[in-house]
């Protein structure tokens, strides 16, 4: 029986398995992070876009939002000119967003705009898809309809709420 300690071979074996399973946890932390951050994203927006059909029917007054690729942002409209227009806030998005149609394609968003009138009705209905195509998300899209907005996941041609 050997009682000097460890062979600079066992150290080696045992710092490569170490190493190994280390990278492996990185790379599943990675996956996780953005599925998380996806999901955090659509639930973010839905909350913003609830949340302007509630500022449309407490203040009376039409409101916008304005979707692009990497931001939206929302308007309360005057009844007087674009230009005087109030801009209530904007968001930046960490992922991107797209417009999902009902034969499955994407398309980007170009300053296209929702519409909610004072009773918080839109007649803009569209699927918004949220970082399509990275991690595996329980949810990543919503669905703006006439009195609601729904949050699902995209499975083959469709959003599934």
């Amino acid at each position: 029986m050997n009682r000097r300690g460890f062979s600079l071979i066992e150290l080696i074996v045992v710092m490569s398995l170490i190493g190994i399973l280390v990278a492996i946890a990185a790379l599943n932390f990675n996956s996780w992070q953005t599925k998380y951050n996806i999901e955090a994203q659509v639930k973010e927006m839905l909350a913003d876009l609830t949340g302007a059909r509630l500022m449309a029917i407490q203040t009376k007054r039409e409101h916008r939002i304005i979707l692009n690729p990497t931001s939206y942002a929302f308007w309360r409209y005057t009844g007087e000119s674009v230009a005087s227009d109030t801009r209530v806030f904007n968001k930046q998005t960490k992922y991107p967003i797209q417009q999902f149609s009902d034969s499955g394609t994407l398309s980007n968003f170009s300053n296209t705009t929702i519409t909610v009138d004072e009773r918080g009705y839109t007649s803009d209905l569209l699927t918004i898809a949220v970082g399509i195509g990275l991690g595996n998300p329980a949810y990543d899209c919503l669905v703006v309809q006439r009195a609601r907005v729904n949050m699902g996941k995209i499975n083959g041609n469709k959003c599934v709420y």
